[in-house]
């Protein structure tokens, strides 16, 4: 073998040992975090539209970040909401707009710093056929079930006014929302305004009963991550870190939505065909728009017009709104007039 020969084969191994030195390192991702971890106890709603969340533990971006997470599962953001405000517990919550505004008329230690997902279809009414409803207006009379102070509250609300029924036209209790596809079951309600995964709950419970009552693009459910505020002041970088692990997670979503919607199944217990036929009514992405303060501002107005509260007037909901962490990492997700 010739000088020539040889060196074109030492140099075809050294290309060859440098191109899978460099697939190795892409597959390893960053390594790990090795300096002081912050500790955050983080409550989540136990539901599909906190994938982002489910994601980012799964693939250890949190860690990966420097944040030493506890999640601790919540039935529904109202419930987590309250408990970090009332028993203060948590450091963080995920929860939807209406827990945020029915708080707002009495407390101001909580804000918003960014929107991880949305959805026009995770909420809806899921009616009891039995119970002679075929058509929306079939509502006027019915008892309906709902967590009170939820997003699903504030749907039930909009829906019979886009029905032109009234919100006194129906008997509304009080129902939190694992228990709902029962209570809907067993004759206590005759139709629930709740998310998923609840609504696959019922219908499998009630075995082909059941009439999901229209409302398309009605309502854009928002899906928040609010945080103390005393967590806010006294951790600021780590409200970036964990904002990034989220970006991360939702990047990996958009990327490998098969490989994300067997995270989420496997974290919820749930079949993955459940999961993967109502997946595509979501919306992973992190925002502030201008569409959240007009939502609370509407929803506000709702509830002091029907007695929710016995405030008068709207809270400045710029007041709830945090966007500093969001705009360091990720400024064109910021949209909002300030």
């Amino acid at each position: 073998m010739n000088a020539r020969i040889k060196f074109a084969i030492i140099a075809i191994l050294i290309a060859f040992l440098g191109m899978a030195a460099y697939v190795g390192l892409r597959q390893r991702g960053p390594e790990p975090y090795t300096g002081p971890m912050t500790k955050i106890t983080f409550g989540v709603d136990f539901s599909v539209i906190s994938a982002p969340v489910w994601v980012a533990e799964n693939r250890g971006y949190f860690q990966k970040e420097g944040l030493d997470v506890e999640i601790k599962n919540y039935s529904s953001g109202r419930t987590a909401l309250a408990d970090m405000l009332e028993k203060g517990n948590l450091d963080m919550v995920t929860v939807a707009q209406t827990p945020v505004m029915y708080n707002s008329f009495s407390e101001n230690n909580y804000a918003i710093i960014a929107a991880v997902a949305c959805s026009y279809e995770d909420v809806v009414i899921l009616a009891n056929r039995g119970n002679a409803i075929e058509i929306s207006s079939d509502l006027k009379g019915k008892k309906i079930g709902t967590p009170v102070g939820s997003s699903g509250h504030f749907f039930l609300g909009l829906f019979l006014i886009h029905n032109g029924l009234r919100i006194s036209d129906v008997t509304v209790i009080d129902i939190d929302a694992p228990e709902l596809p029962r209570a809907l079951s067993d004759g206590r309600v005759d139709a629930i305004a709740i998310w998923q995964p609840h609504i696959h709950n019922a219908q499998k419970l009630l075995a082909g009963k059941t009439l999901l009552l229209p409302s398309k693009n009605l309502y854009r459910e928002d899906f928040y991550i609010v945080p103390h505020k005393n967590f806010m002041k006294n951790n600021p970088a780590a409200l970036k870190k964990f904002l990034k692990a989220i970006d991360r997670a939702e990047n990996f979503i958009q990327e490998n939505k098969e490989e994300a919607i067997n995270i989420v199944s496997a974290r919820l217990r749930l079949e993955r065909e459940t999961v993967a036929s109502f997946w595509n009514s979501y919306e992973f992405k992190m925002f502030l728009d201008q569409t959240i303060l007009a939502d609370l501002e509407a929803e506000a107005r709702w509830a002091i017009r029907n007695k929710y509260t016995t405030a008068t007037s709207i809270p400045d909901y710029l007041n709830f709104i945090y966007p500093d962490a969001l705009e360091a990492i990720k400024p064109e997700a910021v949209q909002i007039i300030r």
